[in-house]
């Protein structure tokens, strides 16, 4: 990852509005992935570091959310909306960015609007919407039958899939008079080392995509609002924590 990707936790704090407190509460609540503190050295000594738009696009995801949960109940909300099965009517669906209904029959869900969504059907929707806007059809199908046999590993443990990344590479090759370029889907939990040749076209950080659809879903099809009196309750308890 290049430093040009980074953003340093001071800028992240000043950039995002947030206090040190709330930054090191959501990583203790899993909202934030460890592996995006990355301690690196400076002149002044080591400080920490963070992937640029994933930080940035996640602290907004959060912060987007604490007019309807009280801030330190947001991990629990989500473990309570999203969990292995979800009742979710299509038409909710169809408000999230990252759904599309030629994927999702690719991922062999039908469209009905009582059908059952798994979390793992809106992990793969998530992934291949990524992957759309520099793949070709068969390397969508490629990525979902690899992702399907990845997720089958892990049983309904999908916390497995941290620190896991799903690689998108391509390979010109000829011989005989005949040129060719073939595709590779490759999920890695370390850093990807392959034949020079093999060009990466796109990578999928699974755990973060994974948080990313729980936080959609709990925003879609959580509960209501909260009334006027539960939300000023609420408030006086946020008060101790921002």
């Amino acid at each position: 990852m290049g430093d040009e990707h980074l953003i340093s936790k001071k800028e992240v704090l000043a950039q995002m509005g947030i206090s040190y407190g709330q930054l090191y509460r959501w990583k203790r609540k899993g909202l934030i992935p460890e592996s995006w503190f990355i301690r690196r050295s400076t002149f002044t000594g080591q400080e920490t570091f963070f992937p640029k738009d994933k930080i940035v696009e996640r602290i907004g995801r959060i912060k987007d959310m604490k007019g309807e949960h009280a801030l330190d109940d947001l991990a629990e909300v989500i473990s309570e909306h999203v969990n292995a099965k979800l009742q979710v009517a299509f038409g909710k669906l169809k408000q999230l960015g990252w759904f599309d209904e030629e994927l999702a029959r690719s991922c062999g869900i039908v469209e009905d609007e009582a059908a059952t969504l798994s979390l793992r059907d809106a992990l793969c929707l998530a992934v291949l919407k990524k992957l759309r806007r520099s793949s070709r059809e068969e390397e969508i199908e490629l990525a979902n039958r690899t992702l399907n046999q990845a997720i089958a590993k892990t049983g309904i443990d999908l916390t497995a899939l941290e620190g896991k990344t799903l690689h998108l590479l391509r390979k010109q090759i000829s011989g005989a008079g005949i040129s060719a370029e073939i595709s590779v889907i490759v999920i890695a939990r370390e850093e990807l080392i392959v034949d020079p040749e093999m060009r990466r076209i796109d990578s999928v950080d699974l755990a973060a995509m994974l948080q990313q659809v729980k936080l959609d879903l709990a925003k879609c099809c959580g509960p209501e609002k909260h009334n006027e009196e539960s939300s000023e309750n609420q408030a006086d308890g946020r008060k101790e924590h921002e």
